[in-house]
Formats: structure tokens, sequence, C-alpha cells
């Protein structure tokens, strides 16, 4: 790899970073269901990255967009620092599996629906076995109904996004000079 395309990577990894950010703030401002939920839309940010630049920085995207996520839920939220920071490589999984599977399918909706699968178990995990002993002071309000609160909407986010994204990518794809992301 050439080192003018390893700083088109990087730059492109950027934006895209800085896309799911920007969609994460005003998601999870506007869509507050909880004081522990709200409605995170950076995964776009994601399936763009992993549809137009691959698996590797697809996952490099998935940690960045979890920026605002763990500010919001980790520094000024109930999890604290510790506990906030497992969402990095939760997001990163989803990037990862993604791309790995952009590879292989044409549809945004299913690959994101299947790369999503092991940020899922990933969630479950940490609020059930991991929190409980890195932040025991959290353990009791991550009930069942909160843990699972937050598994059905990101479910239902992942659906929208997956669908909004067969629609999206097409034109996205277009529209971005590939002087940036070839």
């Amino acid at each position: 790899m050439a080192v003018h395309d390893t700083s088109k990577r990087i730059a492109a990894v950027s934006m895209f970073g800085a896309l799911g950010n920007v969609l994460a703030l005003f998601s999870t401002v506007l869509g507050n269901l909880h004081p522990q939920i709200a409605v995170d839309l950076s995964h776009i940010a994601t399936v763009f990255s992993a549809y137009m630049l691959g698996p590797a920085e697809a996952t490099l995207v998935g940690a960045t967009i979890s920026l605002v996520p763990f500010v919001r839920f980790g520094l000024l939220g109930g999890l604290g620092p510790l506990a906030g920071s497992l969402i990095f490589p939760g997001k990163a999984l989803t990037g990862l599996f993604t791309g790995l599977l952009a590879k292989k399918t044409s549809h945004p909706l299913l690959a994101l629906l299947v790369g999503y699968i092991p940020e899922s178990l990933f969630t479950w995990a940490s609020f059930k076995l991991w929190i409980p002993v890195i932040a025991p002071q959290v353990s009791g309000w991550i009930t069942d109904a909160v843990i699972y609160g937050i598994l059905i909407k990101a479910w239902i986010e992942i659906l929208l996004i997956g669908a909004a994204s067969e629609v999206l990518l097409p034109r996205v794809k277009d529209m971005i000079s590939y002087g940036l992301v070839d």
C-alpha cells in the first residue's frame, strides 16, 4: 500500500468517523428514550465504510463512532468511564463483521443484520457479565428490562439503518469522489 493510498484511507476513515459521531450526537439528543437508552444512528457510517473501504477500515470507523456514545453513556451517564469504554469494541465488531460480509453480498441490509450479531452478543455479555464486576455501583439499575430494552431498540435501529443503506449507499458512492476512497 502506497503512502498516498494510506493517507487517503486515513482521511476516509476520519470522514466516516466524524459522520458517525455527528449522527450519534443528533440522534441521541433527539431520541432520548431513557437515561441510559437513546436512539443511535451512527452505524450508517459503519455500513458506508464497510462497502466503500473494507473490513479493517470499517472496524476503525466502528471504534471511532463510539466516541459520542462513550461520552453520553460512559462519562456523562451512569456507566462511568471503565464500563462505558466497552462501547468501543462492541461497535468495532459491527464494523469488522459488516465489512467482511460486504465482500460477500451487495445488500447492506443483510450484511448489517448479520454483522450486528457479534455486537449484540457482546452488549448482552457486557451488561450481564462484565459490568457487574467492573462497575458494581451501577448493577442495581441494570435490570433485564434495561438490557433487553437496549437490545430491542438497537435491533430496530439496525433494521432501519440497513434499509436506509440499501437506498442511500449507491447514491453516496456516486457522490463521493473515487479518488478519495479508491
